[in-house]
């Protein structure tokens, strides 16, 4: 038995049959995952010595096999579906990404694919002819940037009308990772939020990160500009701090937030802490060098995708969630709104 297999064995499932898999439902679905493969790469992305190149080191290859395997290990005896995407940054070509997610879905019931889209990668007639043929619900929006050097990036130098106009016309999801170093915490970029929700109320935007507030006081900085924007809805890839949800959940509806993992990162065992006012990844021994990542041996740790379902659970129960409605953050709720997607069927 490897190192690997013991702490499975001893520590993984243990935890995840006491404290994780009696409180999920039999179906989940994760609105946020990536599978990719090193031919989608124009160049290695952590291996640039563009700034920022080493924010979030993973694997070259993660494609829907290693997804499901994944999925399968950490949350045994459950039905996992996702809504999958590839890798959304300038070190991967979007053409090839998009082919090979829109054909890895197809022949996989349980795999709700996004194409990687935004300002200036497509025309109108280019980025509908391939929602249609390829069966997608909507876009992982296109980082044009490395790692963590969003700088000045505006939503509006993301997203331009010609992505938003067919969004809003099929009722798409819209899937943002939003820029700037202070996050939806920035009015420039609340504002952004607030004129896409406005202009397009028809399009399902989702905040990958739940805005990427991983703070208790960035959420409270951030939660009421989105308060009122009903087609705005939150996925928590990555926060595992319950106050932050709790914040969240204090200030919109429990329908618009979606469970979701970022997967691969979360199949690493550790938890996102922060330290100051920055988050920190406290990892064990074993895994990529990357910035902001922090390995010990001398700690217990499981996957960091349990710390996830933690969170939510512990923020659902302090501000008094009905069962149904804890249960709904795992699965329900997401499906609603891919319920909602209106692309008609390729001619």
């Amino acid at each position: 038995m490897t190192t690997d297999q013991k702490h499975y064995k001893t520590i993984d499932m243990p935890f995840y049959n006491g404290s994780i898999g009696p409180r999920l439902p039999e179906s989940i679905l994760d609105f946020h995952a990536h599978v990719w493969h090193p031919s989608h790469f124009t160049i290695d992305p952590w291996e640039t010595n563009k700034k920022g190149s080493k924010y979030m080191v993973t694997s070259t290859t993660y494609d829907f096999d290693s997804l499901l395997k994944d999925a399968t290990r950490i949350f045994p005896g459950k039905t996992y579906k996702a809504v999958c995407f590839g890798n959304p940054t300038p070190a991967a070509d979007p053409v090839i990404t998009n082919d090979y997610i829109g054909k890895g879905a197809a022949s996989r019931p349980a795999m709700f694919p996004l194409m990687i889209a935004g300002k200036g990668l497509f025309s109108g007639e280019e980025l509908e002819k391939t929602i249609i043929e390829g069966k997608f619900l909507g876009y992982k929006v296109f980082l044009n940037w490395y790692g963590d050097d969003y700088g000045d990036v505006t939503i509006e130098d993301m997203l331009s009308p010609v992505e938003m106009k067919i969004a809003d016309r099929y009722h798409l999801i819209v899937l943002l990772h939003v820029p700037r170093s202070d996050r939806l915490t920035n009015p420039v970029v609340q504002r952004g939020i607030q004129k896409l929700s406005e202009d397009y109320p028809n399009a399902q935007l989702i905040l990958a990160h739940c805005g990427r507030c991983y703070l208790p006081d960035q959420m409270k900085s951030a939660a009421p500009s989105i308060k009122n924007l009903s087609n705005v809805s939150l996925d928590s890839s990555m926060v595992m701090d319950p106050t932050v949800l709790e914040i969240l959940l204090d200030n919109i509806d429990s329908k618009r937030l979606l469970f979701a993992t970022d997967f691969p990162v979360p199949a690493m065992r550790g938890r996102r802490v922060y330290v100051m006012d920055h988050w920190v990844d406290l990892v064990l021994e074993g895994y990529s060098e990357s910035a902001y990542r922090v390995q010990s041996d001398n700690m217990r740790a499981s996957f960091m995708a349990y710390e996830i379902v933690l969170a939510l659970l512990r923020a659902a129960e302090r501000i008094k969630l009905k069962e149904k409605e804890i249960q709904a953050l795992f699965h329900d709720n997401g499906m609603e709104i891919i319920g909602k997607v209106a692309v008609p069927a390729p001619v």
